[in-house]
């Protein structure tokens, strides 16, 4: 619920169709949740990834540069 000029009114529910802008609607499909809820099928193009056993589980990689201030309030 939100909350305007004292008035309570209701939050659009933003997974219904109807309350979605029209520019979207062309879309809606891509967003069914039954269809989310299920992985794709598999095609002849898939491929697998495999390592090498040598291959180091972690990297310590940075996902982001971060300051020296940044990395040490990280570290604490």
């Amino acid at each position: 619920m939100a909350q305007d000029n004292g008035e309570i009114r209701k939050e659009l529910d933003k997974t219904n169709s109807d309350n979605l802008p029209d520019y979207i609607w062309p879309f809606t499909h891509l967003f069914n949740k039954e269809k989310f809820e299920k992985l794709p099928e598999q095609w002849e193009w898939d491929y697998e990834i495999n390592l090498i056993d040598e291959a180091p589980r972690e990297l310590n990689a940075k996902i982001y540069a971060m300051t020296l201030k940044e990395e040490e309030a990280l570290n604490q």
